[in-house]
C-alpha cells in the first residue's frame, strides 16, 4: 500500500522544493549542511558577492530552511533542523525506517552516532 502524505506536507515540500530549485540557495544548503557559516564564509565558498549570497539567504530564512544567530557583529547561519526533519519525515523514509545508508548522485548520508536503525546518528559526508 502506498503512504499517503498529508495536503500540509505536500504544500510544504513543494514551497521548499521550488526554493530549492535555485542553484544559489542550493548551493549554500549544501555548504551549510557541513555546519554553520558566516556570510563571508558561503562568499568565499560559492564564489559570489556578499549582496547575492545574503539575498539567497533571506530567501532561505524566510522559507524557514536556515536560521542565524548573531555572535557580536557577525551573523552565522546554519539548517533550520525543526524544518528539515518535517521534510525528513517523507523526502528521506529508507533513512528513518531504518537504512543506514543513503547515497543522492554526489552526497553520502551514513548513520555513525547514536541514533541510526542500530541507535545511531546520521552524519553527512560529500
Amino acid at each position: 500500500m502506498r503512504r499517503h502524505f498529508p495536503r500540509a506536507y505536500v504544500r510544504l515540500a513543494a514551497r521548499v522544493l521550488g526554493v530549492l530549485s535555485h542553484e544559489t540557495r542550493l548551493g549554500l544548503v549544501l555548504a551549510l549542511t557541513q555546519g554553520p557559516a558566516s556570510v563571508s564564509e558561503l562568499c568565499d565558498y560559492l564564489d559570489l558577492p556578499q549582496s547575492n549570497v545574503s539575498h539567497h539567504l533571506a530567501i532561505l530564512r524566510a522559507a524557514t530552511l536556515v536560521s542565524d544567530t548573531r555572535d557580536g557583529h557577525f551573523v552565522f547561519y546554519q539548517l533550520d533542523v525543526a524544518t528539515w526533519r518535517r521534510l525528513g519525515d517523507g523526502f528521506f523514509d529508507q533513512l528513518i525506517a531504518g537504512a543506514d545508508e543513503v547515497r543522492l548522485q554526489n552526497v553520502h548520508i551514513r548513520r555513525t552516532g547514536p541514533t541510526s536503525a542500530a541507535g545511531h546518528r546520521p552524519s553527512r559526508r560529500a
